[in-house]
């Protein structure tokens, strides 16, 4: 038996092997690379981008809170960033060495991801958020910006406009109803796009822009009956600019009140600013500084006819808004916004003393006074003023004792505006700009000076974002009008003043805020 079987043909199953020409997996490597995670950061990243967030603050904190407990452990450098991006802006300490994984050998950003236009734009966002030495983070702001730049003529339409808009203003540098107005018209052209969600924005943009435009027609009312436009023909009539300025601190319907009684007090402020920049004599402006410090009715027989005018409506309009807060026990808010204003025109005495003189003094010097006359500790005090949360005393206390955040946003707002206006100034014999004291200390070429003042400017952006992290104990509503604030210089000097230039930029930006309709489309069925 066992020689018969061993004789047998062994058959060849080889032969008879059959295939259904299957096609290989639909899914790939997919679910390996997939994070779900990612999901829920587009999904915020839009709608913050959309400026809805305000609807959804609860549930975006919950998310948020969620992903930080997370370990980022993944390679896709768009999410890290992202991620990276999201939690930081909620104040979050995440440590910038979660880009270590994407550097090469030598310590760059590994070359792979240069033409990866998506992740890089994530990444210069991302990296914009840079704290003091983070070093990491600005490799990754050369890295993909350069990248960008090199690759914008092959983008998508809508993606290169995206690019442009953040080269031009990084993200997180950017006011909300400029970057909302833009982002509704990128966003339809994304291919991804959620059609409800655009939709739910848009609704909700034309509904903020019907509550704007009201309050700016019952500020023109305000600001016609008040009259100074025509009695003090030589200043700048900007109330819709100041409005616009206003509205970038708190867009939100729950900041009404709020607005209305900052943009009072910003329009004051610039009258002021006028009257010291262009028109006062020095003896006048004396007088006109003793008054301030005084703050009597009495002291307004002893100033000349248009000061009057000026020093009567800053009284009146102080009174009101103490009358109207004293109903809820918060006029005290007021005598720091008085004793604010009082530091300002004292500052601004000092820099026409010095403009008399043509005495250049050296940058810190030079700071001691145009800080304080930058205006961004009276702005963010005047922010406070209307707002309906309890505010203590103690945030006052520490508001007007020039912190390094406030200090950040002066510097900011000073030296953009030195770079772009110090020409002009010049010629109207205003006091030494920050350029010219800079290029008579260090005897270098206005050139130099310009571009060493506006890295000066980027480090206290720096000093910004470690504030705005690190001050956890202070409300994020009450941190992000100083941000905002330091948002609008971002905006306001681009290329140049575009408050005193109001006829153009300004202008057609206003209008696509203000004025222009968003158009509703019809949804899907």
């Amino acid at each position: 038996m066992e020689t018969l079987q061993s004789s047998l043909p062994i058959p060849s199953f080889e032969s008879v092997r059959r295939s259904a020409d299957y096609h290989p997996s639909v899914w790939g490597d997919y679910f390996l690379s997939y994070n779900p995670d990612s999901l829920i950061e587009q999904l915020i990243d839009a709608i913050q981008h959309l400026g809805v967030s305000y609807h959804f603050e609860k549930e975006i904190n919950e998310a948020l809170c969620l992903l930080f407990k997370t370990t980022i452990d993944d390679n896709d450098l768009y999410t890290v960033a992202l991620r990276f991006r999201l939690l930081r802006q909620q104040r979050y300490h995440i440590p910038a060495d979660v880009f270590s994984k994407f550097l090469d050998e030598k310590g760059d950003f590994k070359e792979c991801f240069s033409s990866n236009a998506k992740a890089l734009l994530s990444l210069y966002e991302a990296a914009n958020l840079a704290m003091p030495a983070e070093e990491i983070l600005d490799k990754a702001i050369n890295f993909s910006k350069t990248s960008l730049m090199q690759m914008k003529g092959n983008l998508e339409p809508h993606f290169a406009l995206m690019v442009s808009n953040s080269i031009e203003i990084p993200l997180f540098k950017r006011t909300d109803r400029i970057k909302t107005r833009n982002y509704i018209s990128i966003y339809e052209q994304d291919a991804n796009f959620n059609e409800a969600l655009l939709e739910f924005a848009k609704m909700d943009f034309i509904y903020l822009q019907a509550m704007h435009q009201e309050e700016a027609r019952k500020l023109s009312m305000w600001w016609k009956n008040l009259g100074l436009s025509k009695r003090l023909p030589f200043s700048r009539d900007r109330l819709i600019e100041c409005y616009f300025w206003v509205l970038s601190v708190y867009f939100e319907p729950c900041y009404s009140r709020a607005r209305f009684m900052m943009t009072k007090c910003i329009t004051q402020m610039s009258i002021l600013d006028d009257i010291y920049d262009v028109y006062g004599t020095l003896e006048e402006l004396h007088l006109l500084t003793n008054a301030i410090q005084r703050w009597e009715t009495e002291c307004v027989g002893k100033l000349p006819e248009y000061m009057q005018h000026c020093f009567l409506s800053i009284l009146e309009t102080f009174k009101d808004m103490e009358v109207e807060l004293s109903l809820e026990q918060s006029s005290f808010r007021l005598q720091y916004l008085k004793d604010e204003l009082k530091r300002v025109a004292k500052a601004y005495l000092q820099e026409v003393i010095w403009a008399n003189k043509s005495y250049v003094p050296k940058l810190e010097e030079h700071f001691s006074v145009t800080l304080i006359t930058a205006g961004y500790s009276f702005l963010t005090c005047a922010s406070y003023i209307g707002m309906e949360e309890v505010i203590p005393r103690e945030v006052f206390d520490w508001v007007t004792s020039f912190p390094d955040i406030i200090k950040a946003s002066c510097i900011i707002g000073r030296l953009m505006n030195d770079v772009v206006s110090y020409e002009r100034e010049q010629k109207i014999n205003d006091v030494a700009s920050a350029v010219q004291c800079y290029v008579m200390e260090h005897e270098c070429s206005k050139e130099e000076a310009c571009m060493k003042l506006l890295k000066m400017s980027n480090d206290a952006w720096k000093i910004i974002n470690k504030e705005f992290v690190t001050l956890s104990k202070l409300p994020l509503s009450l941190i992000w009008p100083i941000i905002n604030l330091a948002r609008f210089n971002e905006f306001i000097y681009l290329g140049k003043d575009l408050y005193t230039n109001s006829d153009h930029i300004m202008k057609e930006t206003i209008s696509a805020v203000l004025i222009e309709p968003v158009q509703i489309s019809k949804l899907k069925d």
